[in-house]
């Protein structure tokens, strides 16, 4: 080799680790530009895609589904005496349970096992099993001249023509173990098939000690507890919001009407129940709701009254005013009868309404700020990764509270990402006070990156000041 091709190669190799340093240099400047301009551009996940997120972590995090949850705070003491042996109120927007006592008592709900029945009923009207115009046939079992004694009733009778949805009034409105007794049989085909569709709803909704026996509550071998009560009552609601204003909230409801007659029971003479109560009915009663508070207490739009000597005086009791609603139930109320067990019903559930509207106010983080984030990953196969609420920051906050929002969030995050792994979180404040945290995680995954680019990560960070 000639003496000039030596200095060439000699020349050649002394450039060689400049030149792969500018190399790497380059490299580095290209891929830090890379992952900030793919963390400006980025955009949170579209519709579709997080509503597949939301169903992976609903099946990652049962929790998200829990109906009512403790409130992560320490709420006012209670400035009231309830007369019932147990009760709960709970926020219906989020489950938050801000006052109970006794509420895991097991206690027979007496005719608040209707709201079960009424809830399948419409799940059928819902699928399109059934409508709410269809005439529903009486068998005889569902007549009030066959009720057990001091039965409440809608005073179903022989030959009547009744509809489901004035049914679900006379259920609502006249607690009629009639009319349970007649869409227990007429919908479900039998008793025993509404009783294991209506247990089967309660396991699902994780209800473990509510026991369905028969469809009116008349039966003492009906059982739950306040807590699960509360609970069924705001996943009710949730799913069916019309249910309140179609049924719950009414206060007058008369049956039979003229068009529930049959030709030959029209213009008959007023009837005398004093006696007894005949097979054909054709006299129409005006009943009265049995929960007295609609009309009184302010916002009360239902939900549903029950009592039987071994349960006391019960009432699920819903009421909203402006953005607040609240769901109290109470249970084994005192009374040696109607008028006394009514008194106790109205005022304790009119003094933990109060309370809850005078103690508390509903607060939500999204309302407020950003609840999804964006951060720059890493040493890693994605160049950013996508952040979300576990579940939705949300609460009731106490009434005199300025709550304000603190994102605890990560400027950057490095190497392997596992979808639903906490990386961050959402507090929700009074001053200095902790009101609420909230996890954020990942709402996507990514693989580590090869050492090459970890190792050159790992540099870009330092330069950044970030390591």
């Amino acid at each position: 080799m000639s003496s000039a091709k030596k200095r060439q190669l000699t020349n050649a190799a002394a450039f060689l680790p400049l030149f792969l340093a500018i190399s790497f240099a380059a490299f580095l400047l290209c891929r830090a530009a890379m992952i900030d301009k793919a963390v400006q551009s980025a955009r949170l996940l579209p519709a579709d895609q997080k509503a597949k997120a939301e169903a992976a972590l609903d099946k990652m995090f049962p929790e998200r589904k829990a109906l009512l949850r403790a409130l992560p705070y320490a709420a006012p003491a209670a400035s009231f005496t309830l007369s019932a042996e147990a009760a709960i109120i709970v926020d219906a927007k989020t489950g938050f349970v801000l006052y109970e006592k006794n509420a895991d008592e097991v206690i027979p709900p007496a005719s608040m096992t209707k709201l079960f029945l009424m809830r399948s009923v419409l799940e059928k009207v819902k699928c399109g099993e059934a409508s709410l115009g269809q005439t529903i046939p009486l068998r005889p079992e569902s007549w009030a001249s066959n009720a057990p004694p001091q039965s409440s009733l809608m005073f179903l009778g022989k030959g009547q023509i009744v509809t489901l949805e004035e049914l679900l009034c006379g259920l609502s409105v006249a607690s009629g173990n009639d009319a349970a007794m007649a869409l227990a049989l007429s919908l479900f085909g039998s008793m025993d098939n509404f009783i294991k569709e209506a247990n089967e709803l309660s396991r699902s909704l994780g209800l473990k000690k509510t026991v369905i026996v028969e469809s009116s509550g008349y039966s003492e071998n009906n059982l739950t507890t306040p807590r699960e009560m509360a609970a069924f009552c705001r996943s009710y609601i949730y799913e069916y919001p019309d249910a309140l204003k179609k049924f719950h909230s009414i206060k007058n409801f008369v049956y039979p009407k003229e068009q529930n007659l049959p030709p030959e029971q029209k213009g008959r003479t007023r009837q005398d129940f004093s006696k007894g109560i005949p097979e054909e009915i054709w006299t129409p009663i005006d009943f009265e709701n049995t929960n007295k508070l609609l009309g009184v207490l302010p916002g009360c739009d239902g939900i549903k009254t029950g009592h039987i000597i071994e349960s006391g005086y019960n009432l699920a009791l819903t009421t909203r005013r402006g953005e607040e609603r609240w769901i109290s139930v109470t249970m084994k109320g005192p009374g040696s009868n109607m008028r006394e067990g009514d008194m106790g019903r109205c005022r304790d559930g009119t003094a933990l309404h109060e309370w809850a509207y005078k103690n508390f106010r509903s607060f939500d983080a999204a309302a407020f700020g950003q609840t999804e984030f964006i951060v720059p990953l890493y040493g890693s196969e994605r160049t950013f990764v996508r952040l979300a609420l576990k579940e939705k920051a949300a609460l009731p906050v106490p009434a005199s509270a300025a709550p304000t929002v603190r994102v605890v969030s990560p400027k950057f995050l490095f190497g392997k990402i596992d979808f639903g792994q906490e990386y961050g979180s959402l507090e929700i404040l009074d001053g200095g006070r902790l009101l609420g945290k909230f996890a954020l995680v990942a709402v996507e995954d990514s693989r580590a990156a090869n050492q090459f680019v970890q190792r050159s990560d790992e540099i870009i960070l330092r330069a950044k000041g970030w390591r």
